[in-house]
């Protein structure tokens, strides 16, 4: 597995949060609902693209109707925990007018797997990005590896990772704490995103009252180090109470000059 660079080239950005747990399991089934802003600087991603000769992605104008700071997206995810399995499904959907803009695409993704003393293990995960080919990412256990295909697993695989331990995706990692310790250190987590297996390592940082829903709500934060190779920043703040993610910030590097921001409207019944 190598380690992660951060690339996005798409209006939603999926909460890439924490993994390894322990602990006990239990039944739950909850809804979770957020709001996606995205901060823009479109002349820098066009001086971007003129440099290095890039050509422009569909979504290029998300960037341009982005004057400053905007709310682009609401994304609802369905979880459900139970002794010995999980199901979370999740549906992105733009605001009116990028709707309008971008033909009213959406990002579906979609995870199962096992619930354990270890947390969430994923079997399958699937992503579709608006008119993009479904991506699905399947565990073969029997070889020890993590297949990927495009459209169909029932077609041979485009490529394949060998893993070892907890697998998680990018659905799995916003929920593994609900009803399970928070980690109190550095994490290193496999976490796949359809098209591969990356490596990630976030930090345990400080504990502050977090301005949450019209009150103020414990917190902790947890963020990903930055080196020279990659330069994209990650900060999530957990409750401290729920384990929740209430809010996840991303800072895309110089090609894209953006900035990501998802907030939690309200903490479900746990």
């Amino acid at each position: 597995m190598k380690k992660i660079v951060l690339h996005y080239t798409h209006p939603f950005l999926v909460l890439i949060l924490l993994g390894f747990a322990s602990g006990s399991v239990f039944a739950q089934n909850a809804q979770f609902e957020y709001d996606l802003k995205i901060t823009a600087d479109p002349a820098k991603r066009a001086a971007y693209l003129k440099q290095s000769g890039e050509a422009p992605t569909p979504y290029e104008q998300v960037y341009s109707l982005i004057k400053g700071s905007m709310q682009v997206a609401t994304i609802v995810d369905k979880v459900d925990l139970r002794k010995d399995q999980y199901h979370i499904s999740s549906t992105g959907t733009l605001g009116a007018v990028l709707s309008t803009v971008l033909q009213d695409q959406k990002l579906i993704r979609d995870s199962v797997g096992t619930n354990g003393p270890k947390g969430l293990l994923t079997n399958t995960y699937q992503e579709k990005r608006g008119n993009t080919e479904l991506l699905i990412a399947k565990v073969d256990a029997p070889k020890n590896a993590l297949n990927f295909y495009k459209v169909s697993s029932r077609t041979p695989p485009v490529g394949s990772a060998p893993y070892a331990g907890q697998l998680l995706d990018m659905l799995t990692v916003g929920y593994q704490f609900i009803g399970r310790e928070l980690p109190a250190k550095s994490v290193v987590l496999p976490v796949t995103d359809g098209r591969s297996l990356k490596t990630y390592t976030l930090v345990r940082g400080e504990a502050w009252e977090f301005p949450f829903d019209g009150a103020k709500v414990k917190a902790v934060r947890y963020y990903k180090t930055t080196s020279k190779e990659d330069s994209a920043t990650f900060e999530v703040w957990f409750s401290e109470k729920e384990h929740a993610p209430l809010r996840s910030v991303i800072g895309l590097n110089a090609q894209y000059g953006a900035t990501i921001q998802v907030d939690l409207k309200k903490i479900p019944a746990l």
